[in-house]
């Protein structure tokens, strides 16, 4: 199996699960601070899951505006033009609240590069127009006022903080309209196949509840139950 195969199959079975599974999946191995709490998805109705690229934003002053006189080289247009198909762009704003970091243009070049999603801890603008992308996406806040009267881009690529929990370039970033988690990618594999397993079993004890099965019954299965998983569908209920 190649690599780029190995992450198709990384991103479907993360998309196949669910972020609470994964959350859960985290803090019994120590990761106790993955997920990442106050964010709005602005398209629920997309997953999203694919490996970090990142940018840090500071509070803007008068002098950091001198950083980037040409305005390519600006890590804010930088990061979308970089951006790699399947890749999750996360932004660490700092929860700014004062100005739309990304609107719809910027948000439409990033789908047209074929990103798997966009994160912000801070503010979106355009947010009616970002709901016709068909790209997952979630901030803190909306707010229609431009980014330059709140904060300036300074880096691309390096470890950042967003919405409390630290994102490191190349974890995985998972999410459904729960929220978003951050998946160390040494542990992504292992994570994502069990997100994918767990989602069936709960699949079917959600049928099973709903047919009548009480909690004490199925939640979690006793052995019958487990039985009659493991019957359907030819793998143990864990």
């Amino acid at each position: 199996m190649t690599t780029r195969d190995s992450d198709e199959q990384i991103a479907q079975n993360l998309k196949h699960g669910s972020v609470a599974t994964l959350t859960h999946w985290l803090n019994t191995r120590g990761y106790r601070n993955a997920f990442i709490g106050g964010l709005l998805s602005v398209n629920p109705g997309i997953r999203m899951a694919g490996p970090a690229r990142t940018i840090r934003f500071v509070p803007a002053r008068p002098d950091l505006a001198e950083m980037w006189p040409d305005r390519e080289t600006n890590p804010h247009r930088k990061c979308v033009e970089h951006i790699g198909a399947g890749e999750v762009l996360v932004v660490d704003a700092g929860g700014n609240a004062e100005g739309g970091v990304f609107g719809d243009i910027m948000t439409a070049r990033l789908r047209g590069r074929n990103a798997a999603g966009l994160v912000v801890d801070g503010s979106l603008r355009d947010i009616w127009q970002i709901r016709q992308i068909d790209l997952a996406v979630y901030a803190k806040h909306t707010n229609a006022a431009a980014i330059q009267r709140a904060v300036v881009a300074v880096e691309m690529d390096g470890i950042i903080t967003c919405g409390g929990v630290a994102v490191r370039p190349g974890d995985w970033i998972a999410g459904d309209p729960d929220g978003v988690v951050v998946i160390p990618a040494v542990h992504v594999a292992e994570a994502a196949a069990y997100a994918a397993e767990h989602e069936d079993l709960e699949i079917f004890l959600r049928e099973q509840v709903l047919a009548g099965a009480s909690l004490a019954d199925a939640y979690p299965p006793n052995d019958t139950i487990k039985a009659l998983y493991t019957a359907q569908t030819g793998r143990p209920a864990h």
